[in-house]
């Protein structure tokens, strides 16, 4: 009779409305929209509605739920989905996976008989052994060139190796900062060219100072990389450039590359520029 209950929805949508959705969501009969717990980071190629075991397949180019998200690499992995996602209608939540995803995008699905088949450009899960997990191939750090810009006459706040392979507390020897009242600069420059896909800072705080936002240069030629990080009181993925935002905490925050290929491709290193800062002047504590 052409009703319905609800329909689902995907693609590369951020918001409906003025609602914030993650690129899916449901809308009602109604018309009331649903984000389904935030949706996921990153864009929706197929959707798969399970009207026996009422589960919505979603697969596409992202990482994680939006709801899994989280600051710390550290425990990215183990809520990491690689491209594919399970969300229950019953509970309006993401099932956990028995893995970790996908090496690569979904485009589709298909039911045979009780199983539900994705489709796509990806060659194993990201549990695969010879499979560098979502974002966790580190660069060896004290292999870089490391240049502190406008770096502080402080005795022991000066040298940028400070913050690099350190679990130190935020104090001499242990944190690189700047001059008072001026902008700097953290420059690394790696040993080899490479794709960046992941930094991941620690602020400092010592006698109120901290880096309030930065900005990502190539460092070849001085190109702003576009990044992008997770609001934590919206639980959702934003977008910066010019100005990137860095809580003053001892907390890990984490933004992601988010240029194409070609602009991210054969980097020889990347400018963390100080734009802004608490205090009397920016810093990191690692």
């Amino acid at each position: 009779d052409g009703s319905f209950a609800r329909a689902f929805m995907g693609g590369s949508v951020s918001s409906l409305n003025s609602t914030n959705v993650g690129y899916v969501f449901s809308i009602d009969g109604s018309g009331k929209i649903d984000s389904m717990a935030g949706g996921v980071n990153g864009p929706v190629n197929a959707l798969y509605c399970d009207n026996d075991t009422q589960l919505v397949y979603v697969g596409g180019n992202f990482t994680s739920t939006v709801a899994g998200l989280t600051t710390s690499v550290a425990t990215m992995r183990a809520v990491s989905t690689g491209s594919l996602a399970i969300y229950e209608t019953a509970t309006a939540a993401w099932r956990a996976l028995s893995f970790h995803g996908l090496d690569g995008p979904v485009f589709d699905f298909t039911k045979v008989k009780d199983r539900v088949y994705a489709v796509g450009a990806f060659t194993s899960t990201a549990d695969n052994a010879t499979h560098i997990a979502l974002g966790e191939q580190p660069i060896n750090l004290n292999a870089c060139t490391l240049t502190g810009g406008n770096s502080a006459e402080t005795e022991g706040f000066n040298d940028p190796q400070n913050i690099i392979c350190t679990s130190g507390a935020d104090s001499t020897g242990n944190t690189w900062l700047m001059r008072d009242k001026l902008p700097g600069y953290y420059r690394i420059d790696f040993p080899f060219r490479t794709t960046p896909s992941l930094l991941r800072l620690m602020n400092t705080a010592y006698e109120g100072r901290g880096t309030k936002a930065i900005r990502v240069e190539a460092a070849q030629n001085n190109q702003v990389l576009a990044m992008s990080y997770l609001d934590p009181e919206l639980r959702t993925e934003m977008f910066c450039g010019q100005s990137c935002p860095l809580p003053q905490d001892y907390n890990w925050h984490e933004f992601r590359f988010v240029d194409n290929d070609e602009t991210l491709a054969n980097i020889t290193g990347v400018i963390i520029n100080i734009v802004d800062w608490y205090g009397m002047g920016g810093g990191f504590n690692k």
